[in-house]
């Protein structure tokens, strides 16, 4: 059995950590750790709730956006609305994520993992004579 460890996983917004046990080819165990504390729930504790979703916002730069539709759905929840929430609003929850999935594979494509399929030195000495481009 092999043990692999990738830490820090690159090319994430955040710290990661993934660890696979693999035996002959199969995984026999895999695990995955977030290991940044940032304290939100601290900064949380003892506010009125209904902060939760501006604050919750401050925990990523890339995706505020999903952590304020997440506090927005458990504040429906904790306050019992959960099912009583207006369709327009469902509607505009619901453009927000999709708004926010086209932006993140944007961000993620072009910022985070197109170093690992673009040659950036070679791209710097193209003079600009490829008849296809």
């Amino acid at each position: 059995m092999a043990k692999i460890v990738i830490d820090p996983v690159t090319r994430i917004e955040g710290h990661l950590k993934i660890e696979t046990v693999v035996d002959d080819g199969v995984v026999k165990e895999a695990r995955s750790t977030g290991n940044l504390f940032r304290g939100i729930e601290l900064i949380l504790r003892g506010r009125d709730p209904r902060d939760a979703q501006v604050i919750t916002q401050r925990i990523c730069g890339v995706c505020p956006q999903s952590h304020g539709v997440a506090a927005a759905l458990n504040l429906d929840s904790a306050f019992g609305i959960a099912d009583k929430i207006p369709d327009n609003a469902r509607i505009m929850r619901n453009l927000i994520q999709g708004a926010h999935v086209i932006q993140d594979h944007i961000l993620h494509f072009y910022h985070l993992a197109a170093l690992d399929y673009v040659d950036v030195a070679e791209l710097a000495n193209y003079g600009g004579k490829d008849s296809d481009l």
